[in-house]
């Protein structure tokens, strides 16, 4: 077994303690909320609620404002609509 084999095995290894390690913060965190609900008497509704109503927040890179865009005024090309009075 060459040393690319041994580092690609230990990679994977690593790559499955840290699946485990995450399913079993969401576990713990999907408890502490079950027992909070039952605690304090909060339905599924009031959940959804909250939920739906909030937005996620975008970090600064995440937020792209629109340019403000001004109209430029034509006066020797046609223009469309109904033609000015004079």
């Amino acid at each position: 077994m060459n040393k690319l084999e041994l580092l690609m095995a230990k990679r994977a290894a690593m790559d499955e303690e840290i699946a485990a390690e995450k399913n079993k913060g969401r576990d713990e965190a999907l408890a502490t909320v079950r027992s909070l609900c039952k605690q304090y008497g909060i339905t599924m509704r009031e959940v959804k609620a909250y939920v739906l109503e909030r937005k996620p927040r975008a970090g600064k890179e995440g937020v792209v404002v629109a340019k403000k865009r001004v109209a430029r005024k034509t006066t020797a090309v046609a223009k469309r609509g109904r033609p000015v009075k004079k």
